[in-house]
């Protein structure tokens, strides 16, 4: 009997065992895209989602390899465009400074019409500079400015002449300019200016001024109330021996006083040799002095020439004449030592004020020659002092400490 084989039939899957395996899938597929979704919520709060991101998450669920993402190129920065401010801008403006309505816009032009030219302002003439012997209406005005300030006592005629070329060089003086007598720009300038100080605020006049080697004036300074010698002696009381001579209007005054009186007593023929001399005056003299000694000593060096000159002629600044208080007065064609005028002024000049500066017993003091001719005005009560205790004007400021 044959035998019979056991045949043992194969088994199916069963249908709850390939469900199980989709639920599966579907569970996992569910929490991927739930995480996803919490990952797009969150990102979407805090910032722009990252879109190159999720990209890559559902590639890498899906099994494919992301290309590598295209980078955005950089923007380049927009050129910042400073506006080119107007010539007459303010320094700085263009940067800010002071407003932008200081700086003009430039005009869009309009097609069909012109371009506007530019109006530019005319240029300011320059006011010349006004000296003696020129004239007109610049000149008028200035010496309606000058006698406006008390400078000058003329009409303006518009004719610079020496009186307005005194009263430019008061104004000058007064108002702290080069006292030069040149109506120059600054000078034209503060006085019309209307700052300038008038003749009536300037200083007073300091009559016991010591001036000597040791004691110069600057060469820009010039004295008070300057006149002309002339203009207040007559001719029969004084003769000035170049014309124009100036002195100070007190010191005149006293001089006249002083020569009447000795005319009262029967002595006369008295002249001015000189007075009132600027700066540039003395300098003049020293080199008219060195030119002689050179053309009489053709071997003598300037210097040894210049110090023969000190000798006898003071070196700019050191003058006395410079101060406008100092007169040489003579007797014309005499030498004045021994004369009945030099005697009369010598015994008389204190009671008017006067003193006779360089005596040969001083001379060690004022460092000065003894000059019998040379007068110096200081005033009464100084002048009586000093007569009386001798002294020199160097003493005098020492011991009364002016």
């Amino acid at each position: 009997m044959p035998t019979t084989r056991k045949t043992t039939p194969m088994r199916k899957k069963s249908p709850d065992r390939r469900g199980n395996s989709l639920l599966r899938v579907l569970a996992a597929a569910c929490a991927v895209g739930l995480i996803v979704l919490v990952s797009v919520l969150m990102t979407g709060l805090l910032q722009p989602p990252n879109m190159d991101a999720i990209a890559s998450m559902q590639a890498a669920m899906q099994g494919i390899t992301p290309a590598p993402p295209t980078p955005e190129p950089t923007p380049s920065p927009e050129p910042t465009i400073t506006p080119t401010p107007a010539v007459y801008a303010p320094f700085g403006a263009q940067y800010g400074f002071g407003g932008e309505e200081l700086i003009p816009e430039t005009p869009t032009p309009i097609p069909g019409q012109p371009t506007p030219t530019p109006t530019v302002a005319p240029t300011a003439t320059t006011a010349r500079t006004l000296k003696k012997g020129m004239s007109g209406s610049d000149v008028t005005r200035l010496q309606q400015a000058l006698i406006n300030l008390g400078y000058l006592s003329d009409a303006a005629d518009g004719q610079f002449g020496a009186n307005t070329q005194n009263a430019v060089i008061m104004f000058q003086a007064v108002n702290g300019l080069t006292a030069d007598g040149l109506a120059g720009a600054q000078t034209q300038a503060l006085l019309y200016g209307g700052s300038a100080l008038s003749a009536d605020e300037a200083p007073p006049m300091d009559f016991l001024l010591l001036v000597n080697r040791d004691l110069p004036l600057n060469q820009n300074y010039v004295p008070m109330d300057l006149v002309v010698i002339e203009d207040v002696l007559s001719d029969d009381i004084v003769k000035v021996k170049y014309k124009g001579t100036q002195a100070n209007r007190t010191a005149v005054e006293a001089l006249g006083q002083m020569l009447s009186a000795a005319i009262a007593d029967g002595v006369d023929n008295f002249q001015i040799s000189s007075a009132y001399r600027t700066y540039a005056d003395q300098q003049q003299l020293v080199e008219n002095s060195v030119a002689d000694y050179q053309g009489r000593n053709p071997s003598w060096s300037r210097e040894r020439c210049l110090s023969s000159t000190y000798q006898t002629v003071a070196p700019a600044g050191t003058s006395e004449h410079q101060t406008g208080l100092a007169f040489d007065i003579t007797v014309p064609g005499v030498s004045f030592s021994g004369t009945e005028q030099q005697k009369w002024l010598h015994a008389h000049c204190a009671d008017y004020g006067f003193v006779v500066r360089f005596t040969e017993e001083k001379q060690s003091i004022t460092g000065f020659l003894a000059e019998s001719w040379h007068f110096r005005y200081v005033g009464v009560e100084a002048a009586a002092l000093m007569t009386r205790n001798n002294w020199c004007l160097e003493e005098y400021v020492e011991h009364m400490g002016s």
